[in-house]
């Protein structure tokens, strides 16, 4: 990939010379013919290769996020600068990361008039973890040229792939926007909700009319709604089994990743609101452990736990997970258990645990539906087959639905959701129990 390269018009222009020479046996003018035209083209070649810029002028750089997102579609440009370069057409090629997805792989685009050169391609990320970047190769040429120089360039750069932190920054604007839930939604004053005086804003419709504050309206002529803010100080423990079962794919990313993904945003959200936030990991055994608390640093600390959480293919036990937890949290807690759940018989143990948890704590089982499912059980019957693929399909819901029907029974909550759709309804949840001051 260094030095130069032919463009297709010097490889015909090469073939019709190589022509010219063959026909010269037939007669002597096409040998003079000949040799004029290889004179000509030899000068035009060496001209066009004088004219492209030397290899040491050209300096080239990375502009990305960092750290990268799990799940999310980002963008890496590649900046390249070179005066000489003024006007050139390039070609660049990264030595990207294959777990990155990156597409495409070439791009090509124009120097601008200060030899100025940015291209752009797109990254998915649908695994945790760390990544190298390598070199950037590099062809410059001129579209009605003979010649291709061509360049690699040193560029390593080491990446990591960490929880959706693009998801907390949207989460993160709309509260400074005073959105205290997600957009297009607001919520009324549930009976007994533990709140307190949070601002003014203008009536949307479906505001409960019960909160307007008629001294402001009638200073601003116009419906003013008073904003209330759910208690503060309470604590959140997020539990994520990191089982068999959680190595499932679900839509482009494992399960795992999925609740990964939910625990982050939910405890942002927590710590946002004035809550202390703690996280258990378990498998077979319990994993990790972070008590309850509040901060930056325990923010830092439950990312970093995230980040290097992977799955196992073993059963988890239930059991052992929630005594523990049990043991270690002593205050009335809001525990959330992002776990796979299926028919009452295999989910036997996570029910029996949750119910005896749920005696001290507000207990809420979180589990998420493989979008294939869903879209086997709501797509239209016409075939034989496509009626085996539904019943199949609604099989599998309808035990699910059993299994979290017994959890309400016992006082247990339940949130049953399409994984691409967890970190927001996770959210929403957790809102919506904070103003139902359930704690």
């Amino acid at each position: 990939m260094r030095g130069f390269a032919p463009q297709p018009r010097l490889l015909w222009a090469v073939g019709i010379g190589a022509a010219l020479i063959a026909l010269a046996v037939v007669s002597p003018l096409l040998v003079f013919v000949a040799v004029i035209y290889h004179i000509g083209l030899v000068a035009l070649v060496a001209r066009d290769l004088a004219l492209l810029p030397g290899a040491r002028g050209f300096v080239v750089r990375r502009v990305m996020p960092e750290p990268f997102s799990l799940g999310e579609h980002e963008e890496v440009r590649i900046v390249v600068t070179n005066r000489a370069a003024a006007g050139l057409t390039a070609r660049v090629a990264d030595h990207a990361p294959a777990g990155l997805l990156p597409r495409p792989r070439e791009v090509e685009g124009a120097f601008d008039r200060n030899g100025s050169l940015a291209l752009a391609y797109n990254t998915s990320s649908p695994r945790r973890g760390a990544y190298q970047f390598g070199q950037v190769d590099l062809q410059v040429f001129r579209r009605d040229g003979w010649w291709r120089r061509q360049l690699r360039l040193n560029l390593p750069h080491n990446v990591a792939v960490f929880p959706n932190v693009v998801a907390i920054k949207r989460v993160q604007l709309s509260l400074r926007r005073g959105l205290r839930s997600l957009v297009g939604q607001r919520r009324a004053r549930p009976p007994g909700a533990s709140t307190s005086f949070a601002g003014l804003r203008d009536y949307v419709r479906g505001d409960d009319v019960r909160r307007i504050s008629w001294t402001a309206t009638a200073r601003r002529d116009r419906p003013v709604m008073t904003e209330v803010e759910a208690e503060r100080g309470q604590q959140v423990m997020i539990a994520i089994d990191c089982g068999r079962l959680m190595t499932a794919p679900a839509g482009d990313l494992e399960k795992l990743d999925h609740a990964v993904n939910a625990a982050l945003m939910l405890a942002w959200v927590a710590q946002a609101y004035g809550d202390r936030v703690g996280l258990m990991t378990f498998d077979d055994r319990v994993t990790n452990f972070l008590k309850p608390e509040r901060g930056s640093v325990q923010l830092h600390l439950i990312t970093e736990a995230l980040y290097a959480l992977r799955p196992s293919y073993v059963e988890p036990d239930f059991g052992h997970a929630l005594t523990h937890l049990a043991l270690r949290v002593g205050r009335r807690s809001m525990v959330v258990i992002l776990t796979d759940v299926q028919d009452p018989n295999q989910s036997r143990e996570l029910v029996a645990h949750c119910l005896r948890l749920a005696a001290r704590h507000l207990v809420l089982v979180v589990a998420m539906s493989d979008p294939e499912v869903i879209r086997a059980r709501d797509a239209p019957i016409s075939t034989s087959s496509r009626a085996y693929q539904w019943a199949a399909a609604e099989e599998f819901v309808a035990s699910r639905r059993q299994s979290f029907e017994l959890l309400r029974r016992g006082g247990v909550l339940g949130l049953d959701v399409v994984a691409g759709n967890l970190s927001p309804a996770l959210v929403e949840r957790y809102l919506e129990l904070k103003e139902r001051a359930l704690l």
